[in-house]
């Protein structure tokens, strides 16, 4: 209550622990019963989603910023909407069944996007030493979606979906990377924290 979409995002944006599932995690509802809230309704919370997330660099924010008008983002933040929905339901299917094969039009989808990617190598110096890392060029607008597609793909190929879970205080998914494989919540500070004061409660109603 009284928390801003960008707020919300900062705090939900990582919880995932896996880039793949960034983007299922955009509609939360972060106390179950409640009413979902969209973290992008429109192309500048979306750009400002994709630098939370890490799959654009502030640099690389500042240039998109100028080179494409509200209009074409908004177009964006749509189409990252819909593939976000296109998406989830078989994601939550591949973590009920992992073994089932995933459908060739999610596939095509996925392909369509990734081929509109201009990622390149550069070769910097860093100091006396030179580092080779990615770049990319972005030519239109559509190529926002390329990030998320791209962890998307990745996750329904090479995921464990034993280990992908939903909290048990929330909507939100999220990869158990943990030792012992025993995570339940988005975050101890969140969800866990919510659970214990529920106890805490029940407990002194109890007595």
């Amino acid at each position: 209550k009284g928390v801003t979409v960008a707020e919300l995002t900062g705090v939900i944006v990582g919880l995932a622990d896996d880039l793949g599932l960034e983007l299922l995690n955009t509609l939360p509802t972060p106390v179950l019963g409640a009413e979902p809230v969209e973290l992008i309704p429109d192309g500048a919370a979306y750009l400002s989603w994709l630098t939370w997330a890490g799959f654009v660099d502030t640099d690389d924010a500042t240039l998109i910023r100028a080179r494409f008008d509200a209009t074409e983002l908004d177009a964006v933040a749509a189409e990252a909407r819909e593939l976000r929905e296109c998406l989830r339901p078989n994601i939550i299917g591949c973590i009920a069944a992992p073994r089932d094969p995933v459908p060739g039009a999610i596939v095509d989808t996925l392909n369509a996007l990734l081929a509109l990617d201009r990622r390149f190598a550069v070769v910097r110096f860093d100091g006396p030493d030179l580092t080779v890392s990615d770049d990319r060029r972005w030519e239109e607008s559509r190529q926002l979606l390329v990030p998320p597609a791209d962890g998307a793909a990745r996750l329904l190929a090479e995921g464990d979906f034993g280990l992908v879970r939903q909290c048990e205080g929330c909507t939100l998914l999220f990869h158990d990377r943990t030792k012992a494989h025993r995570r339940r919540w988005c975050s101890m500070a969140l969800c866990g924290n919510r659970e214990k004061a529920r106890r805490h409660r029940a407990q002194r109603s109890g007595a």
